[in-house]
């Protein structure tokens, strides 16, 4: 990473841009279906999401053919960049047409709220917990959290409750902890576990921990700060217990999840726009009745934002989800170097790491 050019960072920009609007033209749709917005309208939010960082010169056709008669260049017979529909629509957006009507105010109030909302995400690992946030995109957080919300907090927690498996497998394994825990431990640590992901759901999440609890103690061995590697093991192995609690919300959880998350919209981001929280706040309040170490929980609950916690394992775990590329949030070179500097390791030692293998425990692993 360090070695990035200005061509590649460039190149990156780009994608980044794109994904941005693909995200945005998901985030648009459903907002505009659970609105009740026609078929039509959905369909045309979407373009317009799409298209929406174009800059405004080449949807202007004519400011277009003017920029292309200065540089002596031929327009004849150029098709339109974007649709007349559309172009109508960003236009509106950026202030440059008067909104026509209510149907019209409707779709531009979806694009900006959409947008906002997206963004709002991608800032949050420059800000902490004590910082005000701008105001516009705060309301459009509340407004798009209001249109697609599905459980409440009380939902969730309901659910938590009702996994008395995982629940005695847990206080088992702490009956079982010792400080001198080794390599044979961790095995008995996750055979444990194991047997309460047999579910098709849940089985790619095991695989997951699995393979992240490796990452982790391998990160542990690895970095300047003192983390108990039996430690960062253990935390790896349960980090997405709250993952588990999804899967019984309703129906229409199920089904939004499903389509904003196909669409490119992460999935921790999906489930603080659907339940309020995502899975590492729900998964730190299920092992807190567990009564696991303090530093586990809190861990485990900002295990995919490092920037609000001081703890190294939690930057373990964060760190441990980019070696196992698990995509889980908006990718953050910003987080990535926090952790790294909380964890007391080098993005050279890191980018070394994410080359090793990590199949220790393979027979341990569910065929998918």
């Amino acid at each position: 990473m360090d070695g990035w050019n200005s061509g590649v960072q460039e190149d990156d920009a780009d994608i980044g841009v794109r994904a941005h609007c693909l995200r945005v033209a998901t985030w648009s749709s459903e907002l505009a279906g659970a609105i009740g917005l026609s078929e039509s309208e959905r369909k045309l939010v979407e373009q317009a999401a799409i298209s929406h960082h174009i800059p405004a010169i080449l949807v202007d056709d004519q400011a277009r053919a003017r920029l292309l008669a200065e540089m002596r260049l031929e327009a004849d017979g150029e098709q339109p960049l974007v649709a007349e529909d559309v172009r109508i629509v960003l236009e509106s957006l950026w202030g440059r047409r008067p909104i026509s009507d209510p149907a019209m105010g409707q779709i531009v109030a979806v694009l900006e709220i959409s947008d906002d909302f997206d963004q709002y995400f991608e800032s949050e690992p420059f800000f902490d917990a004590s910082d005000t946030r701008d105001e516009c995109a705060n309301s459009s957080v509340e407004a798009m959290l209001s249109c697609l919300r599905v459980p409440n907090p009380g939902d969730i927690s309901r659910i938590v409750d009702r996994l008395p498996g995982l629940s005695r497998a847990a206080d088992q394994l702490m009956q079982q902890a010792s400080p001198e825990a080794g390599p044979r431990q961790g095995e008995e640590f996750a055979a444990a576990l194991r047997g309460n992901f047999v579910s098709s759901q849940s089985r790619p999440i095991w695989n997951h921990s699995l393979e992240l609890a490796q990452a982790a103690q391998m990160l542990a061995r690895n970095c300047s700060v003192e983390v108990d590697p039996a430690q960062a093991f253990l935390a790896g192995l349960i980090h997405d217990v709250g993952r588990l609690a999804f899967f019984s919300m309703p129906a229409e959880f199920s089904e939004r999840f499903r389509r904003l998350t196909a669409g490119g919209c992460p999935p921790v981001e999906v489930e603080m726009c659907l339940a309020g929280r995502c899975h590492g706040q729900v998964g730190s309040e299920t092992l807190a009745q567990w009564k696991f170490p303090h530093d586990v929980v809190q861990a485990v609950r900002w295990h995919h934002h490092p920037e609000r916690s001081p703890l190294a394992l939690t930057s373990l775990l964060y760190l441990a989800e980019f070696l196992t590329d698990s995509h889980e949030d908006l990718p953050s070179y910003i987080r990535l170097q926090t952790a790294c500097r909380r964890a007391g390791i080098s993005m050279a030692a890191l980018a070394e790491l994410r080359n090793q293998d990590m199949d220790e425990l393979e027979s341990l692993r569910f065929l998918e």
